[in-house]
């Protein structure tokens, strides 16, 4: 008895192993495989192969376009390719913080100011002023001085700076030394700034500190 009953169930696992490996997915098997130029797809729960051109059922759709593959009319197709998106233009050069020409102008003291913007429009050039006139302590007065063909870039905002250590002797061979600083801002075709100059020197054992305080300037383009 004991024997017979595992004879029995051997024979029975072996046909089930026997039926498992002969049934694929979906009633299909599992050792199926399309011929070149179609696609295996899972149409209605049924495994078919695919290809451009069968007869097709529009509710299948989405199966058929997991194959790369579309229901047109009653009959596959191959899915279109997207085609790819444009190249994004690149964006425009920043407008230049100041526009290029000779500007010409006077400062608060009635003194002229000179200078050029470059083709770009970012870089001063040739800046030129009048004579800068500066009181001392103890009291003195001095006249003269200014800038003579200076440059500074232009930064994005349009404002620019010049900052000179000077140093030199007067006519008479007394020594100095002093400093002129200018800035200005670009709005349009005009420009607007500030500009201080200083000198120290001693002289007959007297030392004085001059400057000129801080005086303002504006200029308009000319050409």
């Amino acid at each position: 008895m004991t024997t017979g009953h595992r004879l029995l169930v051997a024979t029975i696992v072996g046909a089930l192993l026997c039926a498992v490996s002969t049934v694929g997915p979906a009633g299909g098997s599992s050792s199926a495989a399309c011929p070149p130029g179609s696609k295996r797809a899972i149409v209605g729960g049924k495994a078919k192969c695919l290809r451009p051109g069968q007869r097709c059922a529009a509710r299948y759709q989405a199966a058929y376009r997991r194959v790369g593959l579309t229901c047109v009319s009653g009959r596959l197709r191959r899915n279109p390719h997207a085609p790819p998106p444009p190249t994004p233009e690149p964006p425009p050069p920043p407008a230049p913080p100041a526009q290029p020409g000779h500007y010409h102008g006077t400062t608060s003291q009635l003194e002229v100011i000179d200078f050029d913007v470059r083709s770009d429009g970012r870089a001063v050039l040739n800046l030129t002023t009048g004579q800068v006139n500066q009181g001392c302590t103890p009291t003195a007065y001095i006249s003269g001085g200014g800038l003579r063909g200076s440059s500074a870039g232009i930064l994005t905002d349009g404002t620019f700076a010049i900052d000179i250590a000077e140093q030199g002797t007067f006519s008479d061979g007394v020594p100095y030394t002093g400093s002129f600083k200018l800035s200005g801002r670009f709005s349009g075709t005009t420009a607007t700034g500030t500009l201080a100059a200083t000198l120290n020197f001693t002289d007959n054992g007297t030392t004085y500190f001059c400057g000129s305080g801080q005086q303002t300037w504006t200029a308009t383009r000319s050409g």
